[in-house]
């Protein structure tokens, strides 16, 4: 009897003294977001960078679902802005389309390839079909891209999709030139309400880099 007893002391103090092994899971995979616009507004060059001042990008979407076999529309919008102050840059890249009854989002191939397809698109009123460029001024005042108006350019380039935890994008860098425009009331006339006068801004050099979220 006494031999099992020390036997099993002798067990216990091995078991005791193995090591127990931690389990570390696996990394998550993170996305790195990057975002920056330069280029030369009326003449002026202005710069935003992410963390600076508060800047960050904000990519939203807009959609309109359609019943099949009509294909919904997806627009996608990229927009360098800060809770600092009021100036701020977007573009607009739409319309994708997509089968809305079968999936409230786009397949991510579907996500991937319209981006991919559309590296030089045309300027498009609210981004339909096309580009759109909206620019905040420090006053608030917004100005838009007009498609008629000339001379514009665009180019996406350097587009890289990836995926994480947290969504998955659409990675770009945006290069333009355009024209874009406001109207106010036109007070030299009796309705001014009524009237208005369009103003112009050039934006130059333009360079965006940021991404779209699906």
């Amino acid at each position: 009897m006494k031999k099992v007893i020390a036997l099993f002391a002798f067990g216990s103090v091995f078991l005791a003294g193995c090591p127990k092994h931690e389990i570390i899971p696996a990394p998550t995979p993170k996305v790195e977001l990057e975002s920056s616009f330069i280029g030369i507004v009326n003449g002026s060059q202005l710069e935003l960078t992410q963390n600076v001042d508060g800047y960050y990008l904000d990519a939203t979407k807009t959609k309109f679902i359609q019943p099949s076999p009509t294909p919904s529309l997806a627009t996608y919008y990229a927009n360098m802005k800060s809770s600092n102050t009021l100036v701020s840059i977007r573009v607009g890249l739409g319309s994708l389309q997509f089968d809305g009854s079968a999936n409230s989002d786009p397949s991510l191939s579907v996500f991937n390839n319209f981006f991919t397809t559309m590296t030089t698109p045309t300027y498009e009123a609210n981004a339909y079909n096309g580009f759109e460029v909206v620019y905040r001024d420090g006053s608030g005042n917004v100005w838009k891209s007009d498609p008629a108006s000339t001379p514009q350019d665009v180019v996406f380039t350097g587009i890289v999709q990836e995926s994480d935890g947290s969504g998955d994008y659409s990675k770009f860098t945006c290069t333009f030139n355009c024209n874009v425009y406001r109207k106010i009331p036109d007070l030299s006339t009796p309705t001014p309400l009524d009237d208005s006068v369009t103003l112009m801004l050039p934006i130059e050099d333009a360079v965006l880099k940021g991404w779209f979220k699906r």
